[in-house]
């Protein structure tokens, strides 16, 4: 499985910014308290990106408001989630 790392020349600026609507993801990315497996596991590539000199944003947006990445997310995850309307 190739991954974005893999992707990007050495001589490219390596920024990535991740924009979510989850306030409660990013608060328990900075908590180093919380050791749920998927945190864990996001900061852990986090890490080892960084020490690749990747600068790596994590970013709070409004959801439902259009933006177009966001809904399309949204769309993807009811259609893994089996069509399933949890809301």
């Amino acid at each position: 499985m190739l991954t974005i790392k893999e992707h990007v020349a050495d001589n490219v600026p390596r920024e990535i910014k991740i924009h979510t609507d989850s306030k409660i993801t990013l608060q328990s990315i900075k908590n180093p308290k919380n050791h749920k497996h998927l945190i864990d596991e996001i900061r852990k590539t986090a890490i080892s990106m960084e020490k690749q000199n990747w600068h790596i944003t994590f970013t709070w947006i409004r959801a439902h408001v259009g933006h177009y990445g966001n809904e399309l997310a949204d769309k993807l995850a009811k259609e893994a989630a089996g069509g399933y309307n949890f809301l």
